[in-house]
């Protein structure tokens, strides 16, 4: 009889599924193999799709063959969910298959023949969600199955091919002076952008302008007191300074998270700053001419290329930020403004947020297609 993980209590699950890793039971079991130290495995997947083989395992050798039958489960996501604090959801339908149905472990040995799961295409997928395949042992012949291994819940990280803006001698502007009261004082706010530099400035005062408003709520690399490669967010109260320093040639997601009282600054997903502070942000500020992509202070230029910002008006926390870091639903809640950046022609990237604040280049842009993201 097929035992359902979400109609146990959510402490037991945990116990079950967070013991995986153990010396082989005194009686021979059957599990997937992917599952035996851990509850969850990836795969990277592009626009063509990939696979990963699984396989069944006894916990001895068998004297006769063992027929072990899988199953794709999707009533299980909502338990791993509570386990992982996070949201994902399960793929469209027909973007995956099962290649088979069972695995044989054969006699004189303890671990099985393949079945594949495959990826067949990501079309159907839906920009910001986050997908896991929970596959199942149903049932087995012969031996019972090891609960604690008995799933392997399987995360499916999508490869982003995009073209990207160079900002290289070049910078956007966006107008957000006009109708916007809600901007004025903002006491939660979070940026978010993928940036990589070519090189970072070499002359006084060594400010490389990523994302922001001068003397308010700048993203910028370098300063007169920090290396031209360190990460600074400028103005106000919330003022820090990020002691990594970054290299030319990578691409980093970087992200500054103000709740009203604390300043926290990701890279990659990772916390790297904090500050506690008291402030407001004011995005309609005409300071040194308004908010810019690539510029600030008369100049202070950005050599490199840029992709994803977004400007959000509430706090994000760590795992939104993990999550989001190639791709979001235009329609999440809280945009203030999204720009890809991948338009691929002219001299405007559009928000997709739906708020039209649109940014505008100062001059023709280079554009750089092919650019991963995962």
């Amino acid at each position: 009889m097929k035992i359902k993980f979400q109609a146990l209590g959510v402490s037991f699950i945990i116990i079950l599924l967070l013991s995986c890793k153990r010396e082989s039971p005194n009686i021979n079991v059957v599990f997937l193999s992917s599952a035996e130290t851990a509850i969850s495995t990836s795969i990277t997947v592009d626009s063509t799709g990939g696979e990963m083989a699984l396989m069944a395992k006894s916990s001895q050798i068998t004297s006769t063959p063992i027929t072990a039958f899988l199953e794709t489960d999707t009533t299980l996501i909502s338990t791993y969910n509570i386990l992982t604090g996070k949201h994902f959801s399960p793929l469209p339908p027909g973007s995956y298959e099962l290649t088979g149905n069972s695995v044989t472990i054969h006699s004189g040995t303890n671990i099985s023949d393949v079945v594949k799961l495959k990826i067949l295409s990501t079309k159907n997928f839906k920009d910001g969600a986050s997908y896991v395949v929970p596959v199942t042992i149903k049932s087995a012949s012969h031996l019972p199955v090891l609960e604690a291994s008995r799933t392997i819940f399987v995360v499916v990280n999508r490869v982003i091919v995009s073209t990207v803006a160079s900002l290289a001698g070049n910078y956007y502007k966006v107008d957000f002076s006009k109708n916007n009261d809600n901007l004025k004082s903002m006491s939660n706010i979070s940026y978010e952008v993928r940036v990589m530099a070519n090189q970072f400035q070499s002359s006084s005062p060594f400010i490389s302008s990523i994302m922001g408003i001068e003397e308010n709520f700048l993203f910028r690399f370098g300063d007169v007191t920090v290396l031209p490669n360190q990460l600074q967010l400028a103005g106000g109260l919330t003022a820090t300074n990020v002691p990594t320093q970054f290299s030319a040639g990578i691409w980093y997601h970087l992200a500054a998270v103000y709740d009203g009282a604390q300043l926290k600054i990701y890279i990659n997903g990772q916390l790297a700053a904090t500050k506690t502070a008291s402030r407001t942000v004011d995005l309609t500020s005409t300071y040194s001419g308004g908010f810019h992509f690539g510029y600030s202070a008369g100049g202070r230029l950005f050599n490199g290329a840029i992709s994803e910002a977004r400007i959000w008006s509430r706090a994000l926390t760590q795992s939104e930020i993990i999550n989001g870091m190639c791709v979001i639903d235009p329609a999440s809640p809280g945009l203030v403004g999204y720009w890809k950046f991948n338009e691929g022609a002219g001299d405007i990237v559009y928000d997709i947020s739906g708020n039209g604040r649109n940014a505008t280049a100062n001059k023709t842009v280079t554009w750089i297609p092919n650019i991963r993201c995962n």
